[in-house]
């Protein structure tokens, strides 16, 4: 049921067009987008969403897009006060605190699509790791020989390394710091690369480039408006490209949307060949 009809009646018609339809449940925590003009309404919102989840005990108003660089959007309190919480989709549970870190469930039936297409005996890598959704769905419900990820925020390693003792995955390596430092020390090349992270993985084409292996995958994840979803998979080719790595778009698909008319795109790209100098 969305927020929208569950204040129905109780709210003004033009205040109900300013409540967003949904919100995100994360464990017992929910996130919410309030806007400043029906701030007045956030208890009758908060009542209304806990009659409908009895389970939540937190409820946080999102106040800044995901910036910085650990990516992790801004939020305050607006119902009950504990924010780390226990996630779990596909079977797979994920301790993690949204004030610290970046995770959202809107992404589970990506990652399910994602581990749908992984070989046994691939060899994958997750930039961007996060808390380890990617890393940790992939490596319960494929058979990798090794899934390495690689963050930045040390709240997220943290979480990430308790994550991977939580589900019991052994062939999960967890790497704390800068994508950029640590995977062109990484022995050896990936069949399969994520670059999870819409808001910069432009930057990191040449490292991925770099690890790819001919005939493997990258799932390359970016922001653009609708209108550019015809030119996005040869674009996306041409960054590659750049870098000697000649790719060929296989699939796109929207995976989230971002803001009016722009989505969270996710390419998937083959790796044919690397280009000679």
């Amino acid at each position: 049921m969305s927020l929208r009809r569950m204040l129905r009646g109780k709210v003004s018609e033009e205040e109900l067009l300013r409540v967003r339809r949904s919100f995100e449940i994360v464990g017992d925590v929910v996130i919410i987008n309030l806007p400043d003009e029906i701030l007045h309404l956030k208890n009758l919102i908060v009542d209304a969403i806990l009659k409908k989840h009895k389970h939540v005990k937190t409820v946080l108003r999102k106040v800044g897009e995901v910036n910085g660089v650990y990516r992790v959007a801004k939020y305050e309190v607006i119902h009950g006060g504990k924010t780390e919480t226990m996630a779990k989709e596909h079977g797979c549970r994920f301790l993690l605190d949204p004030m610290k870190v970046y995770y959202s469930i809107r992404l589970s039936g990506e990652r399910e699509r994602i581990t749908r297409l992984v070989k046994p005996g691939e060899r994958i890598l997750v930039m961007f790791a996060g808390v380890g959704p990617f890393a940790i769905v992939i490596a319960k419900h494929a058979r990798p020989k090794e899934v390495v990820g690689v963050e930045l925020n040390p709240a997220a390693v943290e979480y990430f390394r308790r994550n991977v003792e939580v589900n019991k995955v052994e062939n999960v390596r967890v790497y704390e710091g800068d994508v950029r430092r640590i995977v062109p020390k990484l022995e050896g090349e990936f069949d399969r690369i994520l670059m999870p992270s819409p808001h910069n993985a432009e930057s990191f084409v040449d490292v991925a480039a770099a690890k790819a292996k001919e005939g493997g995958y990258i799932h390359y994840y970016t922001f653009a408006g609708v209108e550019e979803e015809k030119e996005l998979p040869g674009r996306v080719e041409n960054l590659f490209r750049e870098e000697g790595v000649e790719c060929r778009a296989e699939f796109m698909r929207a995976c989230g949307n971002f803001a009016p008319y722009v989505n969270r795109y996710v390419i998937d790209l083959k790796v044919v060949k690397r280009l000679s100098g």
